[in-house]
């Protein structure tokens, strides 16, 4: 007959698979987690406890893969002489010896060998099956170094053969320059404002890069570009994607595709009055109405679309390949045209997952309509880092945490998320109730069995266009904070993640793409993650908002590795901080009543008098002076700092106050709609502009001037 689950029983097996029994908040609580809290976690892992018989597996379980021959996943530093692995086994068998082959990821030149374990050292001991196991690290024999990249390594001991992915990595990500001082702007590309066009597309990326190139600037940078709902099912926010692995058509260049020209059904449908009138609707209106831009859009697209598969053969030849160097581009357009046409998320399909529903077509028009926006998407935005890249500037793209529970990715790999929590925030200064975001975190057993290959298909996608990758929460490479369905989000718990296999992976490819890697590691930031940041090379943010004088001091400055900003798209924009209009916002939110707002707006505009006098005692603002007085001195400072680079929100320097994103947020608010005042064209002839740009790229170069002197 079951009993009841002992809590520490449960406590101590749920520690030994990473979930963390504890948490500190921001204002110094401990919260312990509950054991439903626990046994929520573990069901999502894919260890339901629920009595004690459910306890005695799990235990067999933990004990099981704590013996296990060799882990999962195995990484060997390119920087370091000899590959060393861990190996268990039992007392017994210490003095056997165990053969080893690895099968290089392109194929020719596997390498294999045999190793001695009496020569080994032991390094710990475990129990499973009854049996006192010893843990051993064994140097492999391997002659001459492998190369970077993911390979397959074979460990056999007696009657155990035992495979685990063996990641070759470069130590450190792709770096700067050490004297490098840059700088560039950041933009959503929904916000810009084409002269010509249908709507926003990627080509105004380049337009951004021509603008600010005449001044010296070398970044362009944007929010989230990835596949998101546009219709029906609708969620368009940037930061919870239908996949991580597909770029968002709605950003696609009408006329940048070829097939434009041999269309004249296109041409036909945006020549139509009706067509022309709602493009110019929308390119006047303030908020970008991403379900209305889609439908202007899609009916276009579908006759490109129509025109290239219609087309020879021979036209098709890069595309063919393409398709076959990447099959998921099939099942993703199948997916789609799935969700096209029942208007709902794959949850509502009653099919389960990887299972389409009766009726989709999976070589269809639908189907191909969504295979050749991305083929299209793929080729615009190599060009666009093409072009970037020919002019000596960097695309800057930001990777979400996550990615939409309806979607493509968690329908295509469901195994890889655990189901049942979504991915969160604990209570902070502005949340006190703790934050869920609402999609399935990635389980880090589930992601070390399939040898991260997901992380490293998302990391791929976006750097093959990036020179420079922000990693949204880095924190999630060592911990994630998961909140139970149903449950608050003070009552989450933190889960270990296999922190140096994803760097390994993050490491491989940005060798293999020369992209730079930012760690977005704001806010309550364990010290072991920057720690872990600075061993592998990443950069971290400086916000300005979060480095405030204090009386009498100066501005605190940013360090060489660190990117420094004066906001970013979850904050108030400058002007909006500057006038406290944020404040106003959390009080519409009810988050805070009158007397608490008081409070906040005399502890706001102490704040910006101290700003506004380190600034005057520094020589870089004068008396009286204004919001953009004060945005040029401040960007001033940042150029003068030794940051690796500054990046200028265009928000700001068009003085805007409203924000993009206000956290916490749904569809009930306008996040990730606000379109900047003017197009890009206009902005060079804004002597404002012109002068907090000109302000930027002088402290810059002097920057780098006392970097080289420095060195001397």
């Amino acid at each position: 007959m079951s009993t009841a689950v002992d809590p520490g029983d449960l406590s101590s097996l749920a520690g030994a698979l990473g979930v963390e029994g504890s948490y500190w908040d921001t204002a110094g609580n401990r919260h312990e987690a509950t054991p439903d809290a626990l046994r929520a976690v573990l069901s999502a892992m894919g260890a339901p406890v629920d009595e004690s018989a459910d306890l005695m597996e799990l235990r067999r379980h933990v004990e099981a893969n704590g013996v296990r021959l060799i882990a999962p996943v195995v990484v060997w530093w390119a920087e370091d002489a000899h590959l060393e692995i861990e190996v268990c086994v039992p007392l017994a068998g210490v003095d056997d010896t165990l053969a080893f082959h690895v099968a290089l990821e392109h194929g020719g030149g596997d390498v294999e060998g045999r190793a001695d374990l009496a020569e080994s050292i032991e390094v710990g001991h475990r129990h499973g099956g009854g049996v006192t196991h010893s843990v051993r690290r064994v140097t492999l024999d391997i002659p001459d170094a492998l190369p970077v990249g993911y390979h397959r390594l074979t460990v056999e001991w007696g009657a155990q053969r035992h495979q685990a992915t063996l990641v070759v990595a470069p130590r450190r990500v792709a770096q700067p320059a050490w004297d490098e001082r840059t700088w560039g702007v950041i933009a959503p590309l929904y916000a810009l404002r084409p002269t010509m066009a249908v709507g926003p597309h990627v080509g105004e990326l380049v337009e951004l890069g021509r603008w600010i190139g005449h001044q010296g600037g070398k970044v362009v940078g944007t929010l989230p570009m990835l596949a998101t709902y546009l219709d029906a099912p609708f969620d368009p926010s940037p930061y919870t994607p239908v996949s991580q692995r597909f770029w968002n058509e709605l950003y696609l260049d009408l006329h940048a595709a070829p097939e434009l020209a041999a269309s004249p059904a296109a041409r036909a449908l945006l020549a139509e009055p009706a067509v022309q009138r709602a493009i110019a609707e929308r390119a006047e209106a303030d908020r970008f109405d991403h379900r209305a831009q889609y439908r202007i859009l899609r009916p276009v697209l579908e006759e490109l679309a129509a025109t290239f598969f219609s087309g020879p053969e021979s036209g098709r030849a890069g595309f063919d390949r393409w398709m076959s160097a990447r099959p998921t581009v099939r099942g993703y357009a199948a997916f789609r045209a799935a969700t096209d046409r029942t208007g709902t998320g794959w949850h509502a399909w009653g099919t389960g997952p990887g299972r389409l529903p009766d009726g989709t077509d999976v070589d269809g028009p639908e189907a191909r309509f969504h295979q050749y926006v991305q083929w299209t998407m793929q080729r615009q935005m190599a060009d666009v880092a093409a072009q970037l890249g020919d002019n000596g500037q960097r695309l800057y793209l930001d990777l979400p945490v996550g990615t939409h529970g309806d979607g493509f990715d968690t329908w295509s790999h469901p195994d890889l998320y655990g189901w049942g929590c979504g991915v969160g925030a604990p209570p902070d200064d502005f949340f006190s109730e703790g934050q869920n975001w609402g999609f399935p975190p990635v389980s880090p057993m589930a992601s070390r069995e399939q040898g991260h290959r997901h992380l490293a298909a998302c990391l791929r996608h976006h750097m093959r266009a990036a020179g420079v990758l922000r990693l949204d929460h880095v924190m999630g490479l060592h911990r994630l904070f998961w909140v139970p369905d149903g449950a608050d989000a003070r009552d989450g718990v933190y889960v270990r993640y296999p922190r140096e296999e994803l760097f390994a992976v993050l490491s491989v490819e940005s060798a293999r793409h020369d992209c730079r890697v930012i760690g977005e590691d704001l806010g309550t930031v364990p010290d072991e993650v920057r720690e872990a940041m600075g061993h592998h090379g990443l950069l971290g943010m400086y916000v300005s908002q979060f480095q405030l004088p204090n009386d009498g001091g100066p501005v605190p400055a940013p360090t060489d590795r660190q990117v420094a900003s004066i906001d970013t798209h979850d904050t108030p924009t400058f002007a909006g901080w500057m006038s406290g209009l944020d404040i106003e916002i959390r009080k519409q939110m009810g988050l805070l009543d009158e007397r608490s707002a008081g409070r906040a707006y005399g502890e706001r505009q102490r704040d910006v008098d101290r700003l506004m006098a380190a600034l005057q005692r520094a020589g870089l603002l004068g008396e009286p002076a204004d919001t953009h007085d004060t945005l040029v001195a401040l960007v001033a400072q940042l150029g003068a700092s030794p940051a690796a680079t500054v990046l200028v929100g265009v928000d700001d320097l068009l003085g805007e106050t409203e924000p993009q994103n206000v956290p916490g947020t749904g569809l009930d608010r306008p996040n990730w709609v606000r379109k900047l005042p003017r197009p890009i064209r206009d902005l060079d002839a804004d002597p404002d502009i012109r002068a907090a740009l000109e302000a930027l790229q002088s402290a810059r170069l002097a920057a780098h001037s006392r970097a080289q002197e420095e060195s001397r």
